[in-house]
């Protein structure tokens, strides 16, 4: 996950919040649909200030903002002692050490808020005392029953034996729901990135493809086949004379497609 986002990436993603194609939004900023287009490819870098600053109006963020100098939409003009941070938090955040983006989506998550009042009950033990209290409570009851001859094979008193509640166990489990939770939220939130992992590993594909050669009705179509997962192309697109050019090159300069040479053990030596 990156730590920041992109010129490109944030005029796109400012696009797609408000629902516009990049023909409506060329209609409503005057810009080019072909400008507006390259501004959001990742390998182009010319974006003329003036379309800098017309775009920025238009979404309603700062330029600073979209040329990447602050990761804030708006311009926030209060000192840091505002938002409750220590000077050696400030300088953690300020070192660029913590994916600060991670941090900002983590605590703008719903149930991030849960989260810290479970750690906050945990930390400050408001919830020891009631342990505590419900285990002295069980283990007296034991007691008794114990006193009066019931054993302790007795399926009462396993059941007695068994629920004792620890603490540390019983907010070990619910701290990692809520984190794991959060984390898993995040993780399908990116799972299209670039930056993301391909949820299929190279045996899926190899598999996939031998599944796939299986249905093949002849060589012709069974090339093309290897040809998509080897070269990630898409064929459908191609019509008959390009596939043809393809294959042909292919077969001509590629040692992938040439036929294996024998050893010669047929021939006679002269």
């Amino acid at each position: 996950m990156k730590c920041k986002l992109s010129i490109q990436e944030k005029l796109k993603d400012l696009r797609i919040e408000k629902g516009l194609s990049l023909q409506e939004l060329a209609e409503q900023t005057g810009i080019s649909r072909a400008s507006l287009g390259n501004y959001e490819t990742d390998d182009y870098k010319e974006i003329t200030h003036k379309a800098i600053v017309s775009l920025a109006n238009f979404y309603g963020v700062t330029s600073d903002y979209l040329l990447g100098l602050t990761e804030n939409r708006e311009q926030h003009r209060f000192p840091v002692d505002d938002l409750g941070l220590d000077d050696e938090t400030v300088e953690i955040l300020k070192s660029g050490k913590l994916n600060a983006r991670l941090i900002c989506e983590m605590i703008k998550h719903p149930e991030f808020k849960n989260f810290l009042t479970d750690m906050e009950i945990y930390i400050d033990n408001l919830a020891g005392m009631q342990f505590r209290n419900l285990n002295k409570m069980i283990e007296q009851t034991r007691v008794r029953l114990q006193n009066k001859g019931i054993s302790d094979e007795d399926h009462y008193m396993k059941t007695l034996a068994t629920a004792s509640i620890s603490e540390d166990n019983y907010f070990n489990n619910l701290l990692g729901n809520d984190i794991v939770k959060i984390a898993k939220d995040l993780r399908d939130a990116h799972s299209k990135d670039a930056e993301t992992g391909d949820a299929t590993t190279p045996v899926d594909d190899i598999l996939d493809s031998f599944e796939e050669l299986k249905t093949a009705d002849n060589a012709t179509q069974a090339q093309m086949i290897m040809y998509s997962k080897l070269f990630k192309i898409n064929f459908t697109k191609m019509d008959p004379y390009e596939f043809k050019t393809f294959t042909d090159i292919l077969q001509r300069y590629s040692d992938l497609c040439k036929p294996v040479k024998g050893t010669g053990r047929g021939k006679k030596k002269k």
